[in-house]
């Protein structure tokens, strides 16, 4: 097994057909079909169903096409590593984070990326913490901030911020005081809690707490728009941190306690597959994130130690 019969077995897989991936491939069709078939000897199994208009992968196809993806991949980024090393650092790299992350350090990392990295493409993904680290694992993303993310053998985790968390409703709902309020009042109110995909941590990793909250909260959204809309419309408080709701809060639409007994609290992380060479993009896309999240903290606009 070699990169270039990797290279021709991703391209079948992508395209179910033969013409099509050697057009991709920039080759003729029967050396597609020949490399297909000694992969195949070579493996022992079938890697394909061959039908009068296209091939489909078996099972055993669709698990070596998971492998062929991360080790050309691989490839890929080891090799404009070394093109790019020495000189200006570009390409391409995609970032996911929650919705309040961006808020805080969104704005900055758009504008170094525009002034410091010419050269570099940024995707910037919005989405809740569990839908992020699905990205991740699917290699949708290249490294994400999450909110209590799992310990995972696949990835690696570094501790960037812990940050309080506050009930925040509608003074009809959490009254006029901005003072700390209890877990047990909390569970008395009705809740609007965020759904992050199949990650439900991101309010809190303490599992007792967890377990209470879902089982009073009336709503379970995956959508942050939704929640919002939910909290002021009083149908409902929620468990967030302040800069989620900043305008709301700041317009008198909404008010926020502390929660406490005990103190409840939700740690970033950033997250990145384990195993994978690093890059030189890489590397620096993740301390301008650091420097960003210690900057914001440093500046008190970050309600965050």
């Amino acid at each position: 097994m070699d990169s270039r019969q990797l290279r021709y077995f991703a391209a079948v897989c992508t395209y179910r057909n033969l013409s099509h991936a050697a057009d991709h491939c920039n080759v003729a069709q029967s050396a597609v079909s020949h490399h297909i078939g000694n992969l195949e000897d070579e493996l022992g199994t079938a890697l394909f169903v061959r039908k009068p208009r296209g091939m489909e992968p078996t099972a055993a196809g669709l698990r070596l096409y998971a492998h062929a993806r991360a080790i050309l991949d691989a490839l890929e980024d080891a090799a404009g590593d070394i093109r790019n090393g020495h000189r200006e650092i570009g390409g391409e790299i995609s970032i996911g984070m929650p919705y309040s992350v961006i808020q805080h350090i969104g704005t900055g990392l758009m504008r170094t990326t525009l002034s410091d990295y010419p050269r570099v493409r940024l995707l910037l993904t919005e989405g809740l913490s569990g839908v992020m680290f699905d990205s991740l694992l699917r290699r949708d993303v290249d490294f994400i901030l999450a909110y209590n993310p799992p310990s995972d053998r696949n990835t690696v985790r570094e501790v960037l911020v812990e940050e309080p968390v506050y009930c925040i409703g509608t003074e009809a709902l959490i009254g006029t005081s901005d003072a700390p309020i209890a877990i047990d009042e909390v569970l008395r109110l009705p809740l609007v809690l965020l759904k992050s995909g199949t990650l439900s941590r991101s309010q809190t990793d303490t599992p007792h707490i967890l377990n209470r909250l879902e089982q009073n909260a009336r709503l379970q959204l995956a959508s942050v728009a939704a929640t919002i809309c939910a909290l002021e419309g009083g149908i409902g408080c929620t468990l967030a941190p302040r800069v989620m709701l900043k305008s709301q809060l700041e317009r008198n639409l909404l008010r926020a306690r502390r929660v406490i007994r005990p103190d409840l609290k939700r740690t970033l992380y950033m997250v990145s597959r384990a195993g994978e060479p690093p890059t030189t993009l890489l590397e620096e896309m993740m301390a301008l994130v650091r420097r960003l999240v210690a900057d914001a903290v440093a500046a008190e606009q970050w309600d965050a130690v």
